[in-house]
């Protein structure tokens, strides 16, 4: 009776630690998803001096130079929004809205 049930106790303590490793990987997955969903819905348009920003109202949108110096912030107001960047030097700059993040290249 007692190994029987020591090796029953085993066996669920495998089913647990062969299925925790699924369920951690079905939350990233739904975490992914859902980040994805949100960038999905952002959009960053770059023309010349020009960044027109949709699907962001409410957020604020930070911009850093490739030394990571932030040189913009602002709070974007509507579902559009076109940002005139023509004090910055011609160059490569991240963008960041919430979870949203690219790289754009201003001239």
């Amino acid at each position: 009776m007692r190994k029987s049930l020591h090796n029953i106790l085993k066996v669920l303590l495998m089913i647990g630690c062969l299925s925790m490793p699924a369920a951690m990987m079905a939350q990233d997955v739904q975490q992914h998803n859902a980040v994805e969903m949100e960038q999905n819905q952002i959009s960053v348009t770059a023309s010349g001096t020009n960044l027109r920003v949709k699907n962001a109202d409410g957020l604020v949108i930070e911009i850093f130079s490739l030394t990571g110096e932030k040189v913009f912030t602002q709070r974007i107001e509507g579902s559009s929004k076109s940002i005139d960047l023509a004090n910055l030097q011609r160059g490569y700059y991240i963008i960041k809205i919430g979870k949203y993040t690219r790289k754009v290249y201003l001239h």
